[in-house]
């Protein structure tokens, strides 16, 4: 029979893994002015202003540009415009950092007189920055910007060339990484749960500031990088493992070439492994967590605790809301012993090799996803197939969705209607429709402590059976775009 103590302990420890696995938010939505759109043959400017906020991305119902016209997002000074063609809906613009986004339509140079609007905006998100989330920084915080590390220990910058930062329905933050060669991601369970959040994830690479001194190394949304995605392909999520595969439906010019890629190491990891963690904490430019207080180099230090769920490994290195779904690497062959989920002092994280096993028994396992376990960097993936999005060029039709009454929120400013030309800018993102598609999810297990009963090793373990993926043709990367800024 539990006593008091004991029950005020355990619904304490279930309070502590339910927050650490929940997704971190930086931002709220905002509702606007239900005349916030413009038909398809009048030009309009105007301008939504969230002063406390370090981000703005206006929400679109749908959009309808018709041939030769064109909507730009942008901020206040004409930067990191974006211009969206053609027919989508429900979807979330590219940030803006800062406080304000203009949006800008420019209708074709002819046009016949039209009824329809163009663009409904309904909403859109801000954030000041703030977090709730378990605070994971273990005393001192040793985290590095991943320049840092760039000629002092540049097998480890070169992974963190694979790790993404996400920004989930608007407002969630999250890490991902390039898992094999083929264009797939993965992240955890609790970042993207289904279809339905897989259809607006930004999927941000490059994220990384020029120099190891630049201030906005330890900036929320600084140092932008390239927009690859702005929704990724659902394939396979398992709450238990804490996991979500999916495949990235890369915009029109896109390339992940130049990102390389990561591959698991399908062995257990062992005790006293010594690793790092390549992350995107707080939506920070891309960072590595290397060393504990005393210097010395992050590791493996428990095999099994049963935390956010059963049978974590355990590591002290310095994480914090945002590293959520980021790779815990072995320092030995570069290779990923674990996915990162649990916040905390200690963190914790999921085995890979579990994952990969479940990936192998559903034939899922992305080709080039395991390591041969030697310390060679695998070569960069070709450039995968850009995935068209189910809402591109839909029927023509006369039906459009009625407006929402809202009441327009304090924040949202709207100046008088002005003409102006986009900026130059990235071409269009691939945006697709809320259309869930089936979650597979595995039952869930007891959360019982799990013995420890691996011996401690010094060194990583390395695989002696080399895997042969296939190597699928791959068609080139049209022309390049230029890039547009856990727990």
């Amino acid at each position: 029979m539990f006593s008091f103590l004991q029950l005020v302990i355990t619904i304490a420890v279930s309070a502590a893994a339910v927050a650490a696995t929940s997704l971190p938010l930086i931002g709220s939505d905002h509702s606007v002015d239900t005349s916030f759109t413009s038909l398809a043959n009048t030009p309009l400017t105007r301008t939504i202003s969230d002063p406390n906020a370090i981000y703005v991305a206006p929400h679109f119902a749908y959009v309808r540009i018709p041939s030769g016209g064109v909507l730009t997002v942008s901020a206040a000074d004409g930067s990191q415009a974006v211009n969206y063609t053609g027919h989508h809906k429900n979807f979330y613009a590219e940030y803006v950092r800062g406080p304000s986004a203009v949006i800008t339509y420019t209708p074709p140079a002819t046009t016949s007189s039209s009824d329809h609007p163009a663009f409904v905006v309904d909403r859109y998100v801000s954030g000041s920055g703030n977090i709730a989330t378990t605070e994971s920084i273990c005393s001192t915080d040793n985290t590095k910007g991943a320049p840092c590390l760039k000629d002092s220990d540049s097998p480890k910058y070169k992974k963190a060339q694979a790790v993404a930062r996400l920004l989930i329905g608007g407002g969630g933050l999250c890490t991902g990484w390039l898992f094999g060669s083929e264009g797939h991601l993965i992240t955890n369970n609790h970042c993207i749960v289904d279809a339905e959040a897989a259809t607006n994830v930004q999927v941000e690479f490059g994220a990384e500031c020029a120099t190891c001194d630049d201030p906005n190394n330890s900036q929320q949304f600084g140092c932008k990088g390239e927009v690859v995605a702005t929704s990724v392909e659902f394939l396979r999520t398992n709450k238990t493992l804490d996991y979500t595969l999916v495949k990235l439906k890369l915009k029109d010019g896109a390339s992940l070439t130049k990102y390389g890629y990561l591959q698991a190491r399908a062995s257990k990891p062992a005790l006293n492994d010594p690793i790092y963690v390549a992350h995107h904490p707080r939506y920070k430019p891309s960072c590595i967590s290397t060393v504990l207080d005393n210097g010395d180099m992050g590791k493996i230090e428990k095999l099994s605790m049963n935390k956010c769920q059963p049978d974590l490994v355990g590591y002290s290195l310095d994480t914090d809301g945002g590293s959520s779904g980021a790779p815990v690497l072995c320092a030995k062959e570069n290779s990923v012993v674990a996915l990162h989920n649990c916040g905390g002092c200690m963190n914790g994280a999921i085995k890979m090799y579990k994952i990969v096993d479940e990936l192998k028994s559903l034939g899922l396992l992305p080709a080039d996803a395991i390591s041969s376990g030697g310390d060679d960097d695998p070569s960069p993936p070709m450039t995968t197939t850009p995935h068209s999005p189910s809402t591109t060029s839909p029927s023509p039709s006369t039906t459009f969705p009625p407006m929402t009454t809202m009441s327009p929120s304090p924040s949202t400013t709207f100046p008088p209607m002005t003409t102006t030309s986009p900026s130059p800018s990235t071409k269009k993102p691939s945006i697709t429709s809320k259309s869930p598609a089936p979650t597979t999810k595995s039952p869930s297990t007891s959360r019982r402590p799990v013995p420890t009963t691996t011996r401690p090793r010094k060194t990583c373990k390395r695989k002696t059976k080399k895997p042969s993926p296939s190597h699928p043709t791959q068609p080139p990367p049209s022309n390049a775009q230029s890039p547009p800024a856990k727990l």
